[in-house]
């Protein structure tokens, strides 16, 4: 009976990893451009700049590198989360989580921009908040590196999140027809 767990244990410990970095580069790159066909760069950047915005709202230029350092933390944790058993603690529903985030992230650019919502953007932004924390939380369970690959976003988000619903209650929303009240 030991023997069957030392077995397991070490075909477990040095089994060839099934997905590889140009696996997380290429689901990464796909994701952005998804949400890059649905936004127009310039005309974004004027979009966000045309609002009414939170006195700690980060200035549009910061988007772009911190998505960058985000989407590169959190595919190398959701590529170290793809290598692990299937056995792993919440694994699978991690995998989920993730799934879910990386919807929303690539769904974002096509509410906000190319809709002009900032209603749907609060919605995107606070759901993939919240899917982010329990992410982090299960993956303390699980790994907690790849919880710790998922502190940035954590951070981002817990700004991002307020920003949004201050946006969205401050700005008018084109699709849903909004107008917020003026003093």
């Amino acid at each position: 009976m030991k023997q069957g767990r030392i077995s397991k244990a070490f075909d477990e410990a040095f089994r060839p990893e099934r997905y590889r970095w140009y696996h997380a580069l290429g689901f990464g790159l796909t994701v952005n451009l998804a949400s890059g066909l649905s936004g127009r760069r310039t005309e974004d950047r004027r979009f966000y700049e045309s609002f009414e915005q939170a006195s700690f709202a980060p200035p549009s230029w910061a988007f772009a590198p911190v998505w960058v350092a985000n989407n590169a933390s959190t595919l190398w944790g959701n590529l170290r989360l793809l290598n692990q058993p299937e056995a792993a603690p919440n694994r699978r529903v991690l995998l989920w989580l993730q799934g879910a985030s990386w919807v929303l992230f690539s769904t974002f650019s096509y509410v906000y921009f190319r809709k002009r919502s900032p209603i749907l953007a609060f919605v995107w932004t606070a759901a993939m908040w919240l899917l982010t924390i329990a992410s982090v939380l299960l993956s303390l369970k699980n790994d907690r590196k790849i919880a710790l690959s998922l502190s940035s976003l954590l951070a981002w988000l817990t700004l991002a999140t307020p920003v949004a619903a201050y946006q969205a209650v401050r700005n008018p929303d084109e699709l849903l027809g909004y107008q917020p009240q003026r003093r």
